[in-house]
């Protein structure tokens, strides 16, 4: 095993459900380091430009949902958290869970949180999905999937 870096965002759904501690919470029982992090809020948080910037190589040219996606995560808050350990970059992902909540398993951040959230973000949803983004999802907690993605997304924050 390596140690490895990585970044992970608790997302505004997480916040809006009152949920933010709890992730927080299964993240930090994980054992890593945590080297640094800040909630982002308002005018300190990124802006939509910005968080298309951030989402460009994972979401590519799907204008409806990247525009969705941008504009959900800078209307906020967001919490970025950096952390260091064994193997930390697969370890996280494990405790989140697959990106599409309902096929994340129990015991996941996702699997587990997952029941409900289509009515709990309701109030949300018509403000973030774009025309044409027929698959709009909140799914919690963003975390690099790479060292390589570590690398690049690290620098959008000043952690």
């Amino acid at each position: 095993m390596s140690v490895e870096d990585t970044l992970v965002i608790i997302k505004p759904d997480s916040f809006w459900r009152n949920l933010d501690a709890e992730v927080e919470r299964r993240i930090q029982a994980l054992g890593l380091t945590v080297i640094a992090e800040r909630k982002l809020a308002g005018a300190e948080n990124l802006s939509e430009e910005k968080w298309r910037e951030f989402y460009f190589p994972a979401i590519g040219d799907r204008p409806p949902c990247w525009f969705g996606t941008s504009k959900y995560m800078a209307h906020g808050p967001v919490k970025p958290i950096h952390l260091r350990g064994e193997n930390a970059i697969q370890r996280v992902r494990t405790a989140i869970g697959k990106t599409r909540p309902w096929q994340a398993d129990a015991g996941t951040i996702r699997g587990d949180f997952w029941p409900g959230a289509n009515e709990a973000n309701a109030p949300f949803r018509l403000k973030f999905q774009q025309p044409g983004d027929d698959q709009f999802i909140f799914n919690m907690i963003h975390a690099s999937d790479s060292p390589q993605s570590f690398e690049r997304e690290i620098e959008f924050f000043n952690l």
